[in-house]
């Protein structure tokens, strides 16, 4: 009985990973504005990478280039996560239906909990 509870179980993980990831990731370039007053252009390219530059904000001037975890919650619905070089933790929510952002940020033992509105450049 233990076996076949663990090969269901693996059934099961084995066929959720797969849709999650193979989810198409949004693709194109985005202003990610935050309330508060920093801009960030957002250019993803394909399903793999993403590139990011603070464009206006104490940041101004950073970039970076990330391999986040990406998932299709819903319709133009995602969640992205990835770890940038420097140690940040980002998680985000874009929601394409209603053009808004929601992250939070990790850096040691601060969190930001951030939003804003979502301007599609390309």
């Amino acid at each position: 009985m233990k076996s076949l509870s663990l090969l269901f179980s693996s059934l099961l993980f084995a066929t959720w990973i797969p849709a999650a990831h193979a989810a198409e990731a949004f693709i194109g370039q985005f202003l990610y504005k935050y309330d508060g007053g920093s801009i960030y252009r957002v250019e993803v390219k394909d399903p793999q990478f993403m590139t990011w530059t603070c464009v206006e904000g104490s940041e101004k001037g950073a970039s970076g280039k990330e391999r986040p975890d990406r998932f299709k919650i819903a319709d133009k619905i995602y969640f992205a996560s990835w770890v940038e070089k420097t140690g940040i933790n980002v998680t985000q929510v874009v929601n394409l239906n209603t053009m808004k952002v929601y992250s939070t940020i990790i850096d040691g033992k601060e969190r930001y909990v951030i939003s804003g509105a979502i301007v599609r450049e390309k």
